[in-house]
C-alpha cells in the first residue's frame, strides 16, 4: 500500500516533467518551423526581386537611351542658342558700322 501511495504521489509531478518536455519539444519544432518560413519567404522575395529587375530591364533601358537622346538634344539647342547670340551680335555690328 505504501508503494502504491508513492507511486500515485508522484504522478503530479511526473505530470509536469511531461508537460514540460512537450513545451520544450513544441518550441523546438515552433522554432525551426519559424526559421523555414522566414527562409523560405527570403528566397521567394529575392526570386520576386530577381524576376522584376528581369523583366524591367529593357524598359529601364530604352528609358536610358530616351534620356540620353534628350540630355544630348538638349545641349545642341544650347550650343544653338549660343550660335544665334553670337550671330546677334555680330549682326549688331554690321548695323553699326
Amino acid at each position: 500500500m505504501t508503494l502504491q501511495f508513492l507511486a500515485i504521489s508522484k504522478f503530479p509531478t511526473r505530470r509536469k516533467e511531461a508537460i514540460q518536455k512537450v513545451r520544450k519539444v513544441a518550441d523546438g519544432l515552433a522554432r525551426k518551423v519559424e526559421e523555414a518560413m522566414q527562409k523560405d519567404l527570403l528566397e521567394a522575395t529575392e526570386k520576386l526581386n530577381d524576376y522584376a529587375e528581369f523583366i524591367s530591364k529593357p524598359y529601364q533601358d530604352s528609358a536610358q537611351q530616351r534620356i540620353d537622346w534628350l540630355l544630348e538634344t538638349q545641349q545642341e539647342l544650347a550650343t544653338t542658342v549660343h550660335k544665334l547670340q553670337d550671330f546677334k551680335v555680330e549682326i549688331q555690328n554690321l548695323h553699326v558700322s
